[in-house]
């Protein structure tokens, strides 16, 4: 069974600890008709709340008449039985939406005592057909009394939903929040998992990153694809998706589902797909969803090249698919309610997310006491519906290699990404094409000194590790300055807040190798915790052995996202921003929406819905059925300069190395799993045919 964070019951917790108590008179769900009781209130679980963020402070009262949206999530019915069904893959039919409601949503009595609390307030709300998920509306006013808070407005720093390297800001920006947690009424208290709105941050980063150098932009005739930039195409071809496309297999009446916190201008992609790829595609495919009202403008600064490319791909990938945009605020309501939304439409076969945030800047907020635990047991049930009702669903897995918190609270330590450590979707890691890069030297003025060349001889786990003694040519003046700087590759390792699934027992082994390029150090103090700010670069690491821990381990498995092997997206709007509409990108964003675009292939191909991959994928690579549809990325560690060359002023270090790992965890000869790159890169013809093998749900 895959295990999932503590499910907080919090109609047990001591209300001695919430100083004067108010009572209210409720019925109770089960109760004789009529009766009543007195009832304390107490605490429930939030979300991230602004308070929790590194040198926020507050600068007064939210005004009271503002309009804000709160989610509450419910706590499922027979949760465990639901947990272990999805984790051993499905047993039977899958269900319809009501079906899923009628044995794991909360009951009609429950919702109602919530709604009758909410009325007397004010707040108006919606339950999703799940009977999991109530979204709500109303005044600061109306929370500030409802649930006993004081929302407050903090001022922090800004945050950015996509960090390029060296872009980070320093800006800030006001936000409202609430340092206290929310209370209701114990009656209603007992069946809620979280209340989350009750914040106005915007917590979750992109996971795309754009190639460095001049090749991410390179002239070429109007409508056409650069020379050296990859298509939706060249992924089909690499991964052997083709032999499905081209008998007819594209995703024909299939529908995707792309979960994004940025709008999406929705005629750039047929203009990709019509003017650049010249493929054909459905015609009217795209139906954008507004959650929660939406994303706001298209901005490439709130991430709307994210949703771009994520629509761009999948769509290419399937070109007869039907598309769904899921667009929702930047929020942890809005994150949590797009799945949730997609999951109670169930129209989608293949759901995608690109965006995410570290676990320890959700343990940050935890040891803060200003976010429960409980926070990411919401996203477990969207994904157990989705899965429930034969839906797959896919969340790219970082790209800071191992160190995921570098992305979003800064500190160094060892970390993995959120959702991608839920047990209950694909997480897609990343790898790095073979081939030769050459980076040209520039002086300060601009001219060209020479050059500065690496060979990658065969597919290798995504790390930027080899592009570290390339420091001349990036313009650093060192590879210790190269190494702290780019600390990216496919983002894997081991949660320490899910522990293992019953899929990967047996398959994620006991132990696991390691190079530690980068040892964490300079630590200071989060809330309750010590975590390093800084790091001590070794150039060269030596290869050693640890005990895996018992977490949940990611990625599930990998394709190419390396910005330097990377795709080109197009988007207008990048004219503006780098002087070309067509751009050279890569990340793991890339590699949950072309997972996404390949299962609905996959699909129409089988016939039916496959679900949720991981319970089948981990099987097949044990070769219990058959032939593996994985190939794993093995150790091919190589010291020296090899790989590498230069001419005119370019100076490699003698110790440059060519590694396969994410920047610390490396990978094992003869293994199955190896943390960074998963179950490794799939065949998909073949990964299709063993799902034909299953038996049909």
């Amino acid at each position: 069974m895959g295990c999932t964070k503590s499910l907080i019951r919090v109609a047990s917790q001591v209300t001695a600890a919430l100083g004067a108590t108010v009572l209210m008179t409720g019925m109770i769900a089960g109760s004789a008709s009529g009766s009543t009781v007195s009832s304390a209130m107490v605490p429930v679980g939030q979300g991230i709340s602004a308070a929790a963020i590194a040198g926020a402070h507050a600068i007064g009262n939210t005004s009271s008449s503002t309009v804000i949206s709160v989610s509450i999530i419910l706590e499922a019915r027979n949760l465990a039985q639901l947990e272990a069904n999805v984790s051993s893959g499905w047993p039977g039919a899958y269900l319809s939406v009501p079906e899923f409601a009628a044995t794991y949503g909360q009951t009609a009595a429950v919702v109602d005592q919530l709604e009758n609390y909410l009325s007397k307030f004010g707040i108006t709300y919606h339950v999703m057909p799940d009977m999991l998920d109530v979204t709500t509306r109303g005044t600061v006013a109306d929370y500030n009394r409802a649930l006993g808070v004081t929302l407050k407005n903090f001022e922090v720093k800004r945050s950015s939903a996509t960090l390029q390297p060296g872009t980070r800001t320093t800006s800030t920006q006001v936000v409202y929040g609430t340092s206290t947690p929310p209370q209701v009424p114990a009656f209603i208290a007992e069946y809620i998992v979280a209340i989350l709105g009750l914040q106005s941050y915007a917590p979750f980063v992109s996971q795309s990153l754009k190639a460095l150098g001049p090749k991410s932009i390179s002239a070429s005739p109007a409508q056409t694809i650069p020379p050296g930039m990859l298509t939706p195409g060249d992924f089909m071809q690499h991964y052997n998706l083709t032999p499905l496309t081209q008998a007819g297999y594209d995703g024909s009446n299939q529908t995707i589902g792309i979960v994004t916190l940025a709008s999406l201008n929705p005629t750039v992609p047929y203009t990709f797909w019509n003017s650049y790829l010249k493929i054909h595609v459905l015609p009217n495919r795209i139906k954008l969803e507004n959650v929660d009202g939406g994303a706001g403008p298209v901005s490439l600064k709130a991430g709307s090249d994210e949703t771009t490319l994520d629509v761009e791909q999948s769509g290419a990938i399937a070109p007869n698919a039907k598309i769904i945009v899921y667009q929702a605020p930047n929020t942890d309501y809005g994150f949590v309610d797009a799945f949730f939304r997609a999951a109670s439409d169930n129209l989608a076969g293949s759901i995608s997310a690109s965006w995410g945030e570290s676990e320890t800047a959700i343990q940050y907020a935890i040891s803060s006491g200003t976010e429960s635990p409980a926070y990411a047991t919401a996203f477990n049930e969207a994904y157990l519906e989705s899965a429930a009702q034969g839906q797959s669903d896919f969340v790219s897995s970082a790209d800071y290699g191992a160190y995921s918190a570098a992305s979003d609270l800064g500190t160094t330590n060892l970390s993995v990404d959120n959702p991608a450590d839920n047990a209950y979707v694909t997480a897609a890691g990343g790898t790095t094409l073979p081939g030769t890069q050459t980076l040209p030297i520039q002086s300060a003025a601009g001219t060209t000194l020479g050059t500065e060349s690496v060979t990658i001889p065969s597919e290798m786990t995504w790390n930027w590790g080899y592009m570290w003694p390339l420091y001349s040519a990036l313009g650093y003046a060192s590879e210790a300055d190269a190494a702290s700087s780019l600390p990216l590759g496919s983002g894997g390792g081991y949660s320490v807040d899910v522990t293992q699934p019953s899929y990967q027992q047996n398959i994620v082994g006991s132990s696991y190798n390691d190079r530690q390029y980068l040892t964490p150090s300079g630590y200071s103090p989060f809330g309750t915790l010590s975590l390093p700010t800084t790091w001590i670069f070794s150039p060269n690491a030596a290869l050693s052995n640890a005990s895996s821990p018992n977490g949940r381990a990611i990625p599930d498995l990998s394709v190419n996202a390396d910005p330097q092997t990377g795709y080109a997206v197009y988007d207008p709007q990048f004219t503006t921003a780098y002087g070309s509409p067509v751009v050279q990108f890569g990340g793991t964003s890339f590699s949950a929406p072309q997972l996404n675009g390949a299962t609905a292939d996959i699909n129409s191909f089988v016939g039916h819905h496959v679900g949720f991959w991981n319970p089948q994928i981990y099987k097949f690579a044990s070769g219990t059925s058959g032939t593996s549809p994985f190939t794993p990325l093995d150790d091919t560690t190589s010291y020296g300069s090899n790989y590498y060359s230069s001419s005119g002023t370019g100076t490699i270090p003698s110790d440059a190395n060519y590694s396969n790992d994410n920047l610390y965890y490396a990978s094992t000869p003869g293994a199955i799993y190896n943390p960074g790159s998963g179950l490794g890169i799939p065949n998909l013809a073949v990964l299709a045919n063993s799902f034909v093998n299953q038996s049909a749900p």
